[in-house]
Formats: structure tokens, sequence, C-alpha cells
């Protein structure tokens, strides 16, 4: 009996690749604008009256949000690329 008759051949879509890759892509995105927000917090200078306590505290957020996007953009990926297989 051969198993290849009996299967369904699922193949992901263009729809379901490019969903992947545009979270990897918002992912790192956010990710770099997280790491400048953080870099401009560490430069403010606090004897001018500058505090980097807003950019910084947007920065961290920004990196967690970043590198949720990015973990579930990288298991779409593998979860796509298993489906292929």
């Amino acid at each position: 009996m051969n198993t290849s008759d009996n299967t369904l051949s699922v193949r992901p879509s263009r729809v379901q690749n490019g969903l992947v890759t545009g979270m990897l892509g918002a992912g790192a995105l956010t990710t770099l604008a997280a790491v400048l927000l953080i870099a401009g917090a560490f430069t403010a200078n606090p004897n001018a009256g500058e505090t980097g306590q807003p950019a910084g505290v947007l920065g961290a957020v920004a990196l967690f949000l970043g590198g949720t996007l990015l973990a579930v953009g990288a298991l779409g990926r593998s979860i796509l690329r298993a489906r292929q297989r």
C-alpha cells in the first residue's frame, strides 16, 4: 500500500509565509528601536534636567514586545518548515 496516495499534502500558503516573515520583520524592527531607546536613555544629561526614564521604560517595553514577536515568528517558521516535509 502506497502511503503517498493516502496522505493529504498540506503546503503553507503565501499568506502564511508572508505572515511569518512579517512577524519576524516587525520583531526585528521593534527590537532595534528598543535598543536605540535604551541607548538614548543612558545618554541623558541629568545636569541639564534631562531624565532617561521615559525612554528607558519605553525601550524595555518595546524590547519585550520585539522579543515576543521574534519568538512567535521563529516558532511559526519552524512549524511551516515541518509541514513542508
